[in-house]
């Protein structure tokens, strides 16, 4: 975990303005300016100055209309409700934006939430340090010459920035849904251990999260949850499903695992590539067979080959799925579920709830592959037996939604108080 330092606050006090009256009494004792003193304006030398010198205008060039525009008088909403943080913060330099992350970050600590809590908790119980972690690295692919020698057809790496592969993986990575928060940790299921991102330790990474209400080291806390629900059980499949995509042609997609393309078409029939290369890599890792199927397969035996990957895939989607969703209600009230799992939502806060929102004791209670179906049906029968239970899961959602919105008012506030708003809005001289 960051070490994080302590920031000085200094509490600026408004200044009080007397209202201007026409029987404006001067203090005893104090002597007015000296007449035709230097710098002595209208307002001091008269005491009906200020009056004539507002009546002359603005004291500097104002852009003006000859009618009124017509704009609504509502608070920023839609693009607009972040458009003036996001322009304050960018008008910082990168230092800056440091600096003030870490004071956000003091003051998410003081706000004393239960979000923050539970990061706390699950950092705090951490033994690896954060910077320990590796950082993602590129897949590796199912070699032709060794898994399909009979049609060993060349794998070329595609770029990532040519219109098809971006078609391709919005496809395939869409489909179980998106979601607003950006974590900056992934889950490796194949490793057992967590994968920094190229953008966690990027500011602006920090100040989105921060808008959507989630205090800084979220994400690290919900991945840390997601590897604890893990036991393991499954590494060697996924170990497997970890290789590249790629398509029948030879070409090897950027950021795309066997897992992504063969469950988007799964749960989702999206219609993706199936060479004879990655299906029969799968079939000789996890099976160990290499005399049923050879390449290049014929079509007639397509069918027993991809209903076999199907059974070798559904206990992964089961296990990482549910995991997955789970780590995601752990500090999300209004948490965005994928793979199908939306309507559980209150369910797995009333389990978290059941567990006082430890870990290690959920991973005791979860199920295998086998008893996945079950156990949801389950869970939902008990619910229904016990209302109060269900009742702590929906005020669990409602705190953890709650707080997010203190944890954004904070950023908010922050920004004015460090003077990024100033940088690019001026209002009127009035004090001048």
């Amino acid at each position: 975990m960051r070490l994080r330092r302590s920031t000085l606050l200094v509490l600026l006090l408004p200044a009080c303005h007397a209202p201007r009256t026409e029987a404006n009494v001067a203090p005893a004792e104090v002597s007015p300016p000296a007449q035709g003193a230097p710098g002595a304006s209208a307002a001091n030398s008269n005491p009906n100055g200020w009056v004539r010198a507002e009546l002359r205008g603005a004291p500097y060039q104002r852009a003006t209309e000859t009618t009124l525009a017509v704009l609504a008088p509502r608070e920023p909403a839609g693009e607009e409700a972040d458009a003036r943080a996001r322009r304050a913060f960018a008008a910082l330099t990168t230092a800056e934006q440091q600096d003030l992350l870490e004071w956000f970050t003091v003051e998410c600590e003081k706000l004393n939430t239960f979000q923050g809590t539970l990061i706390r908790f699950v950092i705090d119980g951490e033994e690896r340090e954060a910077s320990t972690w590796p950082d993602l690295q590129a897949l590796t692919w199912y070699d032709p010459k060794v898994h399909g020698p009979g049609q060993p057809i060349p794998r070329v790496p595609l770029a990532a920035d040519a219109p098809e592969v971006v078609a391709v993986r919005n496809q395939i990575l869409s489909a179980p849904g998106t979601r607003r928060l950006d974590s900056g940790w992934m889950v490796d299921y194949a490793t057992r251990g967590l994968v920094r991102l190229p953008h966690e330790d990027d500011p602006w990474h920090v100040f989105e999260n921060g808008l959507l209400g989630m205090a800084p080291d979220w994400d690290l806390a919900e991945a840390l949850v997601e590897l604890r629900l893990d036991d393991g059980s499954l590494q060697k499949s996924f170990q497997a499903y970890a290789h590249a995509y790629t398509d029948r042609w030879g070409g090897v997609y950027p950021g795309v695992t066997l897992y992504d393309a063969h469950a988007s078409a799964l749960a989702y029939q999206v219609t993706v590539e199936m060479p004879d290369v990655d299906t029969l890599g799968l079939v000789h890792d996890l099976l160990g067979d290499w005399e049923t199927w050879k390449a290049p397969v014929p079509g007639e035996e397509h069918e027993a080959l991809y209903g076999r990957l199907t059974e070798l895939l559904r206990p992964l989607l089961h296990h990482r799925g549910l995991r997955a969703n789970l780590a995601r209600t752990y500090l999300c009230g209004n948490a965005e579920l994928r793979d199908l799992y939306s309507h559980n939502l209150d369910n797995f806060h009333a389990l978290w709830e059941s567990v006082a929102s430890d870990p290690d004791a959920l991973r005791a209670k979860l199920p295998d592959a086998a008893g996945w179906r079950d156990f949801l049906q389950g869970w939902d029968d008990s619910l229904a037996a016990d209302p109060q239970l269900l009742y702590r899961g929906t005020s669990r959602h409602a705190t953890l939604d709650r707080e997010t919105h203190k944890v954004r008012a904070t950023l908010l506030r922050l920004l004015g108080e460090y003077g990024a708003l100033g940088r690019v809005e001026k209002l009127p001289p009035f004090d001048e």
